[in-house]
Order: structure tokens, then C-alpha cells, then sequence
């Protein structure tokens, strides 16, 4: 038993070399957590949540002027007036114009199809225009297809103008859509 003149006094040990380690990783960690919120701070001044993540992603922002659009198929009912791109930057935004011809009503289709010409396409755009809903096929370079969408286009109904959403960033390499049923 040791009196109080020769106490043991237990001498601290430095921290290992493994303290140190995790020290320094804790932060590099926190240092970049709070460049990343930065950036990401700084970049929302400007861009959109979505512009941002596509930039993130490599994806490219849409160029409407790249991308030819045919809606030919439903010329007699709808006309594409203009197109721009989205603001989240991956859409392609077309703002459709109906004519005359398209039915505004339940109603307004039994004469529409008594009138039609009686092939099969003519009668298949009638039907895609009365249920509301048209196909949008994309395409990329020598017409390869990547993809397709159906869109809503009901909204013609009630208005004489409307725009439509396409997802062409969701395609990667889109140099045309076409619009069909």
C-alpha cells in the first residue's frame, strides 16, 4: 500500500495515431458537407432543383430548336403554335392550338366520325382526340425509337390553347417527336 508521500500518479498517454486519423477524416468530411451545401446554395440562386441534379447527372439542358416536333397526324384538330424549352431545363414545352374540328364535347364526336374518312388511321386519330390522350414518340438520329409518353391533350376541350410538358430529358440524344395514336 502506497503511503501519501510515494502516491502513484498515473501519467496521461498522447492520443495514437488512429485519434489523429479519425480527427483529420471527421474533417475532410465536414469540410467538404459544407462545400457541397454551398454550392448547391449558390446554384439555387440560378437554376432549378431539377436543372441542377441534370447538371449533376451530365445530362444536358433541352435546346427546343434541336428537336423537330410532327404532329401531323392531327392537323385537323390541333396545331403546334410554338415550342421552348422547359424551366427545369428537360422538358420540351408545346403549346398546342385546337381548330375548329376538335370536339368539345362527348357529343360533338358521332358527328366528327360520321364525317371521317373511313381508314383506319383517320378513325384511330378521332378516337386518340376524343379520349384525350395522344402518343408522343421519341426519336433519336435515322428515326431510332427510344421511347414513348401519352400525354393528355383533354384540355383543348375548354380552351382554345394549351401547353404540353414533353420528358425529353428523360431520353437521352431526342432529335425528334412525333405525335400520334
Amino acid at each position: 500500500m502506497p503511503d501519501a508521500a510515494h502516491e502513484s500518479h498515473e501519467v496521461e498517454t498522447p492520443p495514437t495515431g488512429k485519434r489523429h486519423r479519425r480527427a483529420g477524416l471527421g474533417a475532410i468530411v465536414a469540410a467538404s458537407i459544407l462545400a457541397a451545401g454551398l454550392l448547391g446554395a449558390l446554384a439555387a440562386l440560378w437554376l432549378s432543383g431539377e436543372q441542377v441534379f441534370g447538371l449533376l447527372a451530365g445530362k444536358e439542358a433541352v435546346d427546343a430548336e434541336k428537336i423537330a416536333v410532327d404532329a401531323e397526324a392531327f392537323k385537323s384538330y390541333f396545331k403546334v403554335e410554338r415550342k421552348a424549352a422547359g424551366t427545369d431545363g428537360r422538358s420540351l414545352v408545346l403549346t398546342l392550338r385546337r381548330t375548329r374540328a376538335f370536339p368539345q364535347s362527348e357529343a360533338d364526336l358521332e358527328p366528327l366520325a360520321e364525317r371521317a374518312d373511313k381508314t383506319f388511321p383517320a378513325l384511330r386519330v378521332l378516337q386518340a382526340v376524343g379520349d384525350g390522350y395522344v402518343r408522343c414518340e421519341y426519336l433519336a438520329k435515322k428515326g431510332k425509337f427510344l421511347g414513348h409518353t401519352f400525354e393528355r391533350v383533354k384540355g383543348l376541350a375548354a380552351s382554345e390553347e394549351m401547353e404540353l410538358a414533353l420528358p425529353v430529358g428523360n431520353y437521352q440524344g431526342v432529335e425528334k417527336i412525333v405525335l400520334t395514336y
